[in-house]
C-alpha cells in the first residue's frame, strides 16, 4: 500500500553528547513497499530518513555544514545505522543522512520489463530525499562538501549515485561494494540466487536491470560509467576473505567469507578503470569477511582519508554517460522525450557539447541556458550555460 504524500515532521532523539538524531518519514509514489524491491525492514510501509546533526548545529543557526550520505546494505534499512553511527560519526562536523533504500532495493529504478520503476529508488533518493534534505537542513554548497558512502549493496548504490550526480558528490567511499561490475557473471548469478520472493514476483537480476548485456544494465553499471568519475575522489575498501583476529565466526561465516572474496576480486579492476578515467582513487584490501566489524573499521579509516577533502575542480572537458530519461550532468539538466534505447554519451569541450545516440533531448541550466536537439549532435552551448555546477 502506498503511503500518504503528506510530509511527516522530524522527531529528535538524543545521540552522543552535543549531537542530535532526527528522523522523518518521506512518503512517495515512486516506491511500493508491497513489491520485492520496495519492501522495508520491520514491515514498515513508509520510507524514513535518519539525520545525525553535528554538535553545535542548533547553537549556530547561520552556519552551514558538509553532508555525508550513508547507504545501508541488503536485508537492512536506515535503522541499520542506529545506534552505531553515534560512535562512528562522533565529533564529525557534518550532517549525516541515512535514507531507507529497501531491503533489496539495489539503489536503482528497476527495469521491470521496461516500466523503469516500482520501485524507483534512484529517482526517490536523488530527487525527493535530496531536495527535502536540502530544504530542511543547512547544507554547505559545493561538491567538495557533499560525500556519499555505503556498505555492500549501499556501496554499489554510492558508486551509481556518484556517477549520476558528479556535479553534486565530490567524494564517494565504498565498504565491500556489491558489485562494481553489475554486468559480470558473478553479479548476475549472485543477485539471482539471493533474490527474495514476493508472491508471483521475484527480485531477480532481470527484474532490476534487464538482461546483463542490455543497455539498461550498462547504464546502471558503475564499471560502464567510469568516465563520469573523472573529477571524483574515491575510497574503496574490502576484506580478502580471511577472518580478522578480532572478529567472531558468525552463523553465516561461510557465506560471508565467499561473498567478501568475490566482492574483493572486483575492487582492483574497478579502481584501475576509474583511475584511468581520471578519478583520484584510494583502494585498500584488509583482512575480513562480509561483517560489520570490517565495515566499522573501514568507516574509521575513511574518516582519516577525509570525506570532505578537495576533489578536482569542475572540468571544462568532460564525458557523462547515462541511460536515464532525466538527470543532472555538471550543472546541465537533461530530459529526453522518450527513454533512451541505448547508453548516451554527452561530451563537453569548452563551449561545445556533443551527444551520441538517438532521440530528442532538452538541456537546461541557469536562466537563459537552454538547448533542444535531436541526437546525435554537436552544438555550441549558449553563453548563459557557463558557470558552476550544482
Amino acid at each position: 500500500m502506498l503511503g500518504s504524500l503528506a510530509l511527516a515532521p522530524a522527531h529528535a532523539v538524543a545521540a552522543e553528547a552535543g549531537a542530535r538524531l532526527e528522523t522523518f518519514e518521506l512518503p512517495t509514489r515512486r516506491v511500493d513497499p508491497s513489491t520485492p524491491g520496495g519492501t522495508l525492514e520491520d514491515g514498515r510501509t513508509v520510507p524514513k530518513v535518519h539525520v545525525l546533526l553535528p554538535d553545535g548545529y542548533d547553537d549556530h543557526p547561520d552556519r552551514r555544514y558538509p553532508v555525508l550520505w550513508l547507504l545501508h546494505g541488503a536485508n537492512g534499512g536506515t535503522d541499520t545505522w542506529i545506534p552505531g553511527i553515534e560512535t562512528l560519526a562522533k565529533d564529525l562536523p557534518a550532517i549525516v543522512v541515512m535514507p531507507d533504500g529497501g531491503r533489496f532495493g539495489m539503489y536503482t529504478d528497476w527495469w521491470n520489463d521496461g516500466t523503469r520503476g516500482d520501485p524507483a529508488w534512484a529517482s526517490y533518493h536523488l530527487e525527493n530525499v535530496r531536495n527535502e534534505v536540502q530544504r530542511r537542513y543547512r547544507i554547505r554548497p559545493g561538491r567538495r562538501w557533499h560525500a556519499i558512502a555505503g556498505i555492500s549493496m549501499g556501496g554499489q548504490g554510492s558508486l551509481r549515485y556518484a556517477a549520476m550526480l558528479p556535479g553534486y558528490f565530490g567524494s564517494v567511499a565504498t565498504f565491500s561494494a556489491a558489485l562494481p561490475d553489475m554486468q559480470s557473471d558473478a553479479a548476475h548469478a549472485g543477485l539471482s540466487a539471493l533474490a527474495p520472493d514476493d508472491g508471483p514476483r521475484r527480485a531477480d537480476y532481470e527484474a532490476i536491470f534487464g538482461a546483463p548485456d542490455s543497455a539498461y544494465a550498462e547504464a546502471n553499471n558503475p564499471t560502464a560509467l567510469v568516465a563520469n568519475y573523472a573529477a571524483t575522489r574515491m575510497y574503496m575498501t574490502s576484506g580478502d576473505g580471511t577472518n580478522c583476529p578480532q572478529d567472531p565466526h558468525g552463523a553465516t561465516y561461510t557465506l560471508d567469507q565467499a561473498t567478501e572474496t568475490v566482492l574483493n576480486s572486483q575492487q582492483a579492476p574497478f579502481a584501475a578503470a576509474a583511475e584511468a578515467a581520471g578519478a583520484d582513487v584510494t583502494a585498500v584490501t584488509t583482512c575480513g569477511v562480509h561483517t560489520f566489524g570490517v565495515w566499522d573499521r573501514a568507516f574509521a579509516d575513511a574518516r582519516k582519508w577525509g570525506f570532505f577533502e578537495a576533489p578536482a575542480k569542475q572540468p571544462r572537458t568532460w564525458t557523462y554517460r547515462t541511460g536515464g530519461v532525466r538527470g543532472h550532468m555538471w550543472g546541465l539538466r537533461f530530459r529526453f522525450d522518450e527513454p533512451p534505447a541505448a547508453v548516451v554519451d554527452f561530451a563537453r569541450d569548452g563551449r561545445t557539447l556533443t551527444a551520441t545516440g538517438m532521440g530528442h533531448v532538452r538541456i537546461t541550466g541557469r536562466p537563459g541556458c537552454e538547448l533542444s536537439a535531436d541526437l546525435p549532435f554537436t552544438r555550441d552551448l549558449p553563453r548563459a550555460c557557463f558557470g558552476r555546477s550544482g
